[in-house]
């Protein structure tokens, strides 16, 4: 049960009547359920109004209450910064101890370190945080907006060019001399079947494309490149692979680029990162969240 402080002195009155004196209690309310620290419940008696009672919110003036001193949210860019400043300011140097915790999200490349989270049954704050964003990968993010994209012989050598740095297979020279030499002819001719179950007849039109490169055509057209690509900056780079694409239309050659799905490179990559955080944690574990 709550119980009632009340205040030892009188505040008298305007007019000096000590039967309009006012006593102020604080009620206690450690105990009751739904109040928070720093909240606390006035109670006044006067003549003229009776007994009063007011709910004054202090939080705010009261450290640690709503904020913790050490509130905010850091922000590094790459593994090895995130691991320094883990190192520098350990997750159990502050608030309760074993209260802090890791937390992942593979589709934003985000890791957060909460060193005031909820722990048992106490809650935290959750309010001073460690977070590790990494930033896609111009590479990556280049091919990735090409792939498929058919375009023009003198385009598609220009943009291929800038990203030649990448490519592992073919050689680098050998793949822009063949984008810059291939050349395609067509011919076709119509082929006709019968059917001599009800005696229908079908016409189709069959064209065949054959393409050459280089120098009296001694280069081969590469049906598969394969590019040495990070999803984000700051980690290694891994294997992707791409198919090499040609189109022939109104007698103009279209050239494209199309990756292989890179799900799992994104998946193997993520995996990594959140291996080697745990690995110097010594085993604490970076959980699955989206934020």
């Amino acid at each position: 049960m709550s119980e009632l402080k009340m205040s030892p002195s009188l505040i008298a009155s305007n007019d000096g009547d000590v039967d309009g004196a006012q006593k102020l209690g604080i009620i206690a309310t450690e105990d009751i359920p739904g109040i928070d620290p720093g909240v606390f419940v006035l109670a006044a008696t006067t003549r003229e109004h009776g007994l009063q009672v007011e709910t004054v919110d202090l939080r705010e003036f009261i450290p640690g209450v709503t904020a913790s001193a050490d509130s905010g949210t850091r922000l590094v860019t790459d593994v090895p910064s995130f691991l320094a400043e883990l190192d520098r300011n350990p997750l159990s140097a502050t608030g309760n101890v074993g209260s802090g915790s890791l937390w992942g999200d593979e589709t934003k490349g985000r890791v957060e370190a909460i060193y005031n989270d909820h722990v048992e049954d106490e809650a935290g704050l959750r309010d001073s945080r460690l977070r590790l964003e990494l930033r896609p990968d111009e590479d990556w993010v280049a091919w990735h907006r090409l792939s498929g994209k058919y375009m023009p012989q003198e385009e598609f050598g220009d943009t291929v060019e800038e990203l030649l740095h990448t490519v592992t297979d073919p050689a680098q020279a050998e793949l822009l001399e063949v984008i810059d030499s291939i050349r395609a002819s067509t011919k076709g001719s119509f082929e006709s079947s019968i059917s001599r179950a009800d005696g229908g007849q079908s016409v189709a039109f069959k064209e065949d494309v054959t393409t050459t490169a280089g120098r009296s055509g001694r280069l081969e057209v590469p049906q598969i490149v394969t590019l040495a690509l990070r999803p984000w900056e700051g980690l290694d780079r891994y294997e992707v692979k791409a198919w090499f694409r040609l189109r022939v239309q109104n007698g103009q050659l279209l050239l494209a680029i199309k990756l292989k799905p890179t799900r799992n490179v994104l998946r193997g990559a993520w995996s990594d990162v959140v291996s080697q955080i745990e690995s110097h944690l010594d085993g604490k574990p970076v959980l699955a969240t989206r934020f």
